[in-house]
């Protein structure tokens, strides 16, 4: 019968190599998906930020690295291959839910705080297709 450190040990090991194989543990990192492109939001009507953000068949948003001020601001995904893609910012609970080929949805947060947000197309994670929103 194994010791409970030896199962101790190969649980610790699992989950290290579970996480490794995951491709987004938590934060956006340029590693997992290439070069990043970076974006500005423009201020519009009313204060609001916005910026749109393709959904490719490469699996990647572009620009992947939005810069931000606080406040409002709206992100627009359009999906411009024929997979599906969805955009998420978890800190906010906001999607804009699937996105067929040649559509798009918004999706609306406001930030108070300057910092880090990222945000995952939900069905693509696992490729890389990740990205952050950098707030000043």
């Amino acid at each position: 019968m194994p010791s409970v450190r030896r199962l101790a040990a190969v649980a610790a090991a699992g989950a290290v190599l579970a996480s490794a194989g995951c491709g987004f543990v938590g934060q956006h990192d340029a590693s997992t998906h290439g070069p990043d492109t970076t974006g500005t939001a423009k201020t519009g009507a009313g204060g609001v930020q916005t910026i749109t953000v393709t959904g490719d068949e490469r699996m990647r948003f572009t620009p992947n690295v939005i810069k931000a001020h606080t406040g409002k601001l709206r992100i627009t995904l359009k999906t411009t291959g024929q997979t599906p893609h969805d955009l998420q910012i978890d800190k906010f609970h906001a999607t804009t839910g699937m996105v067929m080929k040649g559509r798009s949805a918004s999706v609306e947060v406001e930030i108070s705080a300057p910092g880090r947000y990222d945000f995952v197309c939900t069905y693509h994670v696992k490729q890389g297709m990740t990205g952050v929103i950098e707030v000043s």
